[in-house]
């Protein structure tokens, strides 16, 4: 379904961009279990929550402790050793009509290439991003409702969302120069 929406968001655009590469179900699942509590503190506090999502011997996943941050940001603490880093996880706090956080920030993007790891967002409208720090581009895994949503989120307060963005695009959307 991933690859699906990628290829036919290429389509519309009119190009062949390389193809994603989709995190593995099993490791989006648990992503999705994980943030699905999140959310809910999220959206009680005001808050943004995040994490990393690690890769232990025998390849078991787990997870940080979850740290709390503030309205407009979250800075998890990086693993000093240990387990490998996979992915950055994060909650973009609850819905404001006024902050649009419907998609990943460019910040997203480039705090997970700097730490050389993958990321995973979640929306207030309940949609999960993946970010591709590679690539420098993000894309939806699943869309509004997928996670938990705000009771106050109102779809569309952020424009059309697109399936995929570029770290230029995101650049544009928040009004930097493309």
């Amino acid at each position: 379904m991933i690859i699906l929406l990628f290829l036919a968001t290429a389509l519309v655009l009119g190009r062949s961009p390389a193809p994603p590469r989709p995190p593995p179900a099993d490791e989006v699942a648990l992503v999705i279990r994980k943030l699905g509590p999140l959310q809910t503190m999220s959206f009680a506090t005001d808050r943004e929550f995040c994490g990393y999502l690690l890769e232990g011997r025998g390849g078991v996943l787990f997870f940080t402790k979850m740290t709390r941050g503030g309205r407009d940001g979250c800075t998890p603490r990086m693993p000093d050793s240990g387990p490998r880093v996979v992915a950055s996880v994060h909650t973009h706090g609850s819905y404001d009509p006024q902050v649009p956080a419907e998609f990943p920030t460019t910040l997203d993007l480039e705090s997970d290439r700097r730490e050389g790891v993958a990321g995973y967002v979640a929306t207030p409208g309940g949609r999960l991003w993946y970010i591709d720090s590679v690539r420098m581009v993000t894309y939806q895994l699943c869309g509004t409702g997928c996670l938990p949503q705000d009771p106050d989120f109102h779809d569309g307060d952020d424009g059309v969302i697109a399936i995929r963005y570029s770290h230029r695009q995101l650049l544009a959307l928040e009004g930097g120069a493309p």
